[in-house]
C-alpha cells in the first residue's frame, strides 16, 4: 500500500500528526451544514484516494435516516452526511478502506471537521450511496460539526503493541507506533502488534470483528508518525 496525497493543498506528516492527536470519535453533531469549502476539500480527497486505491468512496449528503433511532452501543445524534467506503469485493479490500479512508477521516479534522467510524451502528438499506452489484460497504464514516470534540481513548502501553530488534529503537520506529497508539480500532481493542525486524516493519492483526479494517488505519496511522521524523520512509 502506498499513500496518496490528498488535496491541491499543502500537507505535511507533522500537519497529519497534528490532525492524529487532536481527532477523537464524535457521535453527536450540531445541525449545521457543510461549508462549500469542506466539500471541496473532501471530495478532492476522496477523489484522489479513489484513484489510487481503485475504490469508489463516496460524499453522501443529507442521509439522517440512516443514523436515526439507533439505541445501541456507539448510539449517534443529528448526523446529516457521512463518507460511504465502497470498493469492488475482493481480497485486501477491507484492509484498503483503513487506510485510505483514515486519510479521509484526517483530512477533514483539518478542514474543521468531525467524524466516527461506523461498520454496524447504521441503517445501510437508508445509505444513498451508489453501490453496483459486484461492490460492498462494509461501513462508513460519520462527518460534520461536533457537539463537542469528543475525547481520548483509552491505549495499550507500546510495549504491549510493539516490539523492537534494535536498542535503542530508531526515532522513526518510536514515532510511527506512538501514532499507531492513537489510531481508531473496533471498540477500542487494539488488536494488532507492530514489528521492527531486520530493518523491515511488519503490522499484524490479532484477529476479531473488523480487524482488517482496523490494520488498514494502524498502517496508515504508523506510516504518518514514521515519515514526520524520517521523511523519506516508506513501506517496503
Amino acid at each position: 500500500i502506498r499513500g496518496c496525497s490528498p488535496s491541491g493543498r499543502k500537507e505535511t506528516s507533522m500537519d497529519l500528526m497534528q490532525a492524529i492527536e487532536e481527532r477523537h470519535a464524535v457521535r453527536s453533531y450540531r445541525d449545521k451544514p457543510l461549508s462549500h469549502e469542506a466539500v471541496a476539500h473532501l471530495e478532492a480527497v476522496i477523489a484522489r484516494c479513489n484513484a489510487e486505491g481503485s475504490l469508489r468512496f463516496q460524499l453522501v449528503r443529507e442521509c439522517p435516516s440512516a443514523f436515526s433511532r439507533l439505541a445501541s452501543y456507539g448510539m449517534f445524534k443529528g448526523v446529516r452526511d457521512c463518507i460511504a467506503f465502497v470498493g469492488r469485493q475482493e481480497d485486501g479490500l477491507e484492509e484498503k478502506i483503513g487506510y485510505y479512508g483514515e486519510l479521509i477521516a484526517l483530512e477533514a479534522q483539518r478542514a474543521g471537521l468531525n467524524s466516527c467510524w461506523v461498520a454496524l451502528t447504521y441503517r445501510k438499506k437508508h445509505l444513498k450511496a451508489r453501490i453496483g452489484p459486484d461492490e460492498t460497504c462494509p461501513c462508513v464514516l460519520a462527518i460534520g460539526y461536533g457537539a463537542n470534540q469528543g475525547k481520548p481513548h483509552v491505549t495499550k502501553s507500546l510495549e504491549k503493541l510493539c516490539r523492537c530488534d534494535e536498542n535503542p529503537a530508531p526515532g522513526w520506529f518510536i514515532a510511527g507506533a506512538r501514532a499507531a497508539q492513537l489510531a481508531p480500532t473496533a471498540m477500542n481493542r487494539q488488536r494488532f502488534f507492530i514489528e521492527l525486524n531486520e530493518k523491515t516493519v511488519h503490522i499484524s492483526s490479532l484477529g476479531g470483528p473488523c480487524t482488517a479494517i482496523d490494520l488498514g488505519i494502524v498502517k496508515r496511522h504508523f506510516e504518518i508518525g514514521a515519515q514526520s521524523v524520517l521523511p523519506s520512509w516508506h513501506w517496503r
